[in-house]
């Protein structure tokens, strides 16, 4: 990429700006985020975090970023579902109640595990980690009102993202 000289040849300029041109023209959420949600997976969540509606496009997207990850994801979260309906659960209750059933060890880690998910944006573990969500994550929503991020856009969390109107004089 770099010349003997050290500086950065207009060819490879032009690539990169080109390149993030491209970038800027990718849809906020990537194309496999085309799979319809899961209706345990929504059911889950629903329980989990307490909200009543999820955002559909949020819901695709963890989904299938779960499903990368493991490939097994949604077997294992129709068993906890099913295992939560037969005990008749609140959320409150089922960390406590996975962690004294050995026969859901292989499923006691998914609350904690979606609710990342819903909450910071992020599905996975060190390299596997995928950010699906930053404005949309819950928890930046939650204090968007009143908390600033550390930038120069002095707005809520988003705001960076819309065109600044047109100026002329």
């Amino acid at each position: 990429m770099f010349e003997q000289s050290g500086r950065v040849s207009r060819r490879r300029m032009l690539q990169g700006m080109g390149i993030l041109a491209a970038a800027a023209v990718i849809p906020v959420f990537p194309s496999y985020a085309s799979a319809s949600p899961d209706d345990d997976f929504t059911k889950i969540s629903t329980l989990l975090t307490g909200k009543a509606q999820l955002p559909e496009n949020f819901t695709r997207v963890l989904l299938s970023a779960f499903s990368r990850i493991d490939s097994n994801f949604s077997s294992k979260v129709s068993k906890l579902q099913q295992w939560i309906e037969q005990q008749s659960l609140n959320a409150s209750e089922i960390s406590s109640k996975l962690a004294a059933d050995s026969s859901m060890a292989d499923v006691a880690h998914l609350p904690a595990d979606i609710l990342t998910g819903w909450y910071l944006g992020i599905v996975g573990k060190g390299d596997q980690a995928i950010c699906v969500a930053y404005v949309e994550a819950f928890a930046n929503q939650v204090v968007a009102d009143v908390l600033r991020p550390p930038t120069y856009a002095y707005g809520a969390y988003g705001s960076w993202a819309a065109k600044p109107p047109l100026t002329i004089g």
